[in-house]
């Protein structure tokens, strides 16, 4: 008898323990996780511009419009709509003409945008490593007569190819300075001489050049592998 009567104590102590175990699990709180709408806030019709308004009003006949909202940042409207027929949804972005955009093809086009810009800036030539005609640098404007024959010599042979911009002459150095342009297709060049009219070759800064043009050419390549293919 005395174990009969343990045992049902043992069975209701076990059956008491499962009812508060589930009643513990039940009063658990429910975790929601809310997030971000990529920096779309809502908003209502009267605060956006005329031609978005216009825009979105154009739709009522064949939308109900759920969700409007506006991203500062990007300058876009989305709009939720929901057909009245088959009360299917569908979503919208205006940009702030009021001109419907697809969202992936835009983002696109702004990528492609800023790599020609980047390509743009890349082709302009090194300014560092070329001569400015237009720097002083100790050299004086001179008449070709104040000049010794080898120098006047050597600037009138180029004269039959190129037209003489100005002559200058830096005396610590003992150089000519010659600007000219090409007289067939008025592209720009200095010619620099020494005392015995010979030209001088500006190797160091031809191979600087060189490789300034082989890093932009560069450049452009991995630029353009990154532009979208459409």
């Amino acid at each position: 008898m005395k174990k009969m009567i343990l045992s049902i104590a043992v069975i209701a102590g076990m059956f008491l323990m499962t009812n508060l175990n589930v009643a513990t699990a039940s009063e658990k709180p429910s975790i929601s996780i809310v997030t971000e709408d990529d920096g779309f806030v809502e908003v209502r019709l009267q605060d956006l511009n005329e031609n978005i308004q216009a825009s979105i009003n154009a739709l009522t006949s064949e939308y109900d419009v759920q969700t409007l909202k506006y991203n500062e940042e990007k300058k876009l409207t989305k709009v939720v709509l929901i057909k009245k027929d088959d009360q299917s949804t569908k979503k919208v972005y205006f940009n702030e003409n009021g001109e419907k955009i697809e969202k992936d093809n835009d983002a696109n086009q702004n990528v492609e945008r800023e790599s020609i810009q980047q390509i743009e800036q890349i082709q302009q030539p090194p300014f560092a490593v070329l001569d400015d005609p237009n720097q002083n640098d100790g050299f004086v404007e001179v008449k070709l007569e104040d000049l010794n024959e080898n120098v006047q010599s050597a600037i009138r042979e180029i004269g039959n190819t190129y037209d003489i911009s100005t002559i200058t002459y830096s005396s610590d150095k003992k150089i000519t300075k010659v600007i000219s342009k090409n007289k067939a297709d008025q592209t720009e060049k200095v010619f620099k001489f020494d005392d015995e009219g010979k030209e001088l070759q500006h190797k160091a800064k031809d191979k600087e050049f060189e490789k300034a043009q082989e890093q932009r050419e560069e450049q452009i390549e991995n630029i353009e592998t990154q532009l979208p293919l459409w």
